[in-house]
């Protein structure tokens, strides 16, 4: 291509000062090599609460098969708060789409290699069963009139346990896998971000789960198994996150160095993660009135945590779409 025909659409065979800075091939001047997206509050707000269904769903299903009669009373609790997190996932959804048919027309088809489409049929499974869950054990504990009772009664408690343990892990984790599936340096240049997701999935679920036991005045044995859990979670999700990083190399540089340091290391490791696993040790030595309070407060900091830890990544992988080196290694990376 001759020089002035390059330099007519904004092509030099020279790098601009900042992108032999940045130690990127010539090319445009200082434009971004991938197209920022639009996405809005919506997405990362629905994620959080996808993941937050999700894994609450499965710690009370563990809780049903594997613990206690006492730990059974704790689950009803937290297939009650899986339905209301599930809840307003489809309208976010919905709203970020623009238009409820778009979201009719992606299950007009099953594409499970597609993390978009297999995102809205897992979404669109989910939520009944969660709802079908949670009204079973309202027919058990009474808060139903009689015939509305008596069908929740005949429920398949131990089927839908099953199947919203399944699609509630794939819910947890596949908003990741989606993010990774695009060109934007921070979200596609660690393999990781789906198991990012999941681990804070599992985290946030035993937090609510936790705070909602607390709140019912639970046996402080089982609220101490759900503050072990807890810790477990938190330490994963603390691992996950760890390798991402590391993984990600410059290219998480807007999430950890940038503009959304702050809220990052503040808001999703510091508060969502290690206040947590303080608040745990401490309530793990202590009885009464005042556990309860320690592990309601780590479970709101978790559950806050959960939500920095989404809405930052999202946000700086926003940003990180202007960051012409990233963008160039990722592309070689593809190439390889």
């Amino acid at each position: 291509m001759g020089g002035g025909v390059r330099a007519s659409i904004g092509v030099s065979d020279h790098p601009s000062p900042r992108a032999a800075e940045l130690g990127v091939p010539a090319g445009y001047y200082d434009y971004p090599v991938v197209k920022r997206p639009v996405w809005t509050w919506e997405v990362p707000a629905y994620f959080w609460l996808g993941g937050l269904a999700g894994g609450a769903f499965l710690v009370s299903s563990a809780a049903e098969l594997f613990g206690t009669d006492e730990d059974r009373l704790v689950a009803r609790d937290g297939f009650v708060v899986a339905a209301a997190a599930a809840l307003p996932c489809a309208p976010l959804l919905i709203k970020d789409l623009g238009n409820p048919q778009r979201f009719h027309h992606m299950l007009r088809i099953f594409k499970p290699l597609s993390p978009m489409n297999l995102g809205a049929w897992t979404l669109a499974a989910f939520t009944p069963v969660t709802l079908a869950r949670a009204a079973a054990e309202a027919g058990r504990a009474g808060l139903l009139p009689g015939p509305l009772a008596a069908v929740a009664r005949l429920l398949p408690r131990p089927l839908m346990n099953a199947a919203g343990s399944v699609l509630g892990a794939v819910l947890a984790g596949y908003s990741g896998v989606l993010l990774g599936a695009t060109n934007i340096p921070l979200w596609a240049k660690s393999k990781l971000l789906g198991g990012v997701f999941m681990a804070s999935a599992a985290s946030s679920g035993v937090a609510a789960v936790m705070m909602a036991a607390a709140r019912r005045r639970a046996p402080e044995k089982t609220l101490h198994k759900l503050s072990r859990l807890g810790t477990l979670a938190t330490l994963g999700e603390l691992a996950v996150l760890g390798a991402f990083l590391k993984q990600s190399g410059r290219a998480a540089d807007p999430l950890v160095k940038n503009a959304f340091s702050v809220p990052f290391w503040a808001g999703a490791v510091g508060l969502g993660s290690l206040v947590p696993l303080v608040l745990e040790q401490v309530a793990g030595r202590r009885t009464g009135k005042f556990t309860r309070s320690l592990l309601t407060v780590s479970a709101v900091c978790s559950i806050a945590g959960s939500f920095c830890l989404r809405w930052t990544i999202f946000e700086a992988g926003k940003e990180s779409a202007g960051d012409q080196a990233a963008s160039f290694g990722l592309s070689r990376r593809t190439q390889a």
